[in-house]
């Protein structure tokens, strides 16, 4: 149930973000603190967060390699929010499977590897 809660609770985080047009651009564990005894949740750290706006191209120097999305491993510098959604869905996966990283590659290239090995090339 405290995964179900936490999770819901940075979904709620991001939708704010993102309802305002804001990507976070690094969600990661080091950055979601939880009080427990209160059981609450901070999403922290919006140093690389910027306003999204359609078409625009965005560095891909962002997020931290393990919780990169794919398309960052690629430089399709036209992301968008779902960059986030895919940090957030690596982070539960480390939750849920009571490991460090669910991808955890020794460079980008690696890591692009390791997600191919367990996702497969459709959409890629």
């Amino acid at each position: 149930m405290d995964i179900r809660l936490y999770t819901f609770k940075i979904l709620q985080a991001l939708e704010y973000a993102h309802s305002h047009g804001i990507m976070h651009r690094d969600v990661k564990p080091l950055n979601i603190v939880i009080d427990h005894a209160k059981r609450d949740l901070r999403l922290i750290d919006w140093g690389l967060a910027d306003y999204y706006l359609p078409d625009q191209e965005y560095n891909v120097r962002v997020a931290s390699r393990y919780y990169k999305g794919p398309e960052l491993l690629v430089e399709d510098k036209l992301y968008h929010y779902s960059l986030d959604i895919w940090s957030l869905g690596c982070t539960l996966a480390g939750m849920l499977f009571r490991m460090d990283t669910m991808f955890k590659g020794s460079d980008n290239f690696d890591q692009l590897a390791r997600i191919v090995n367990v996702l497969g090339t459709e959409g890629l």
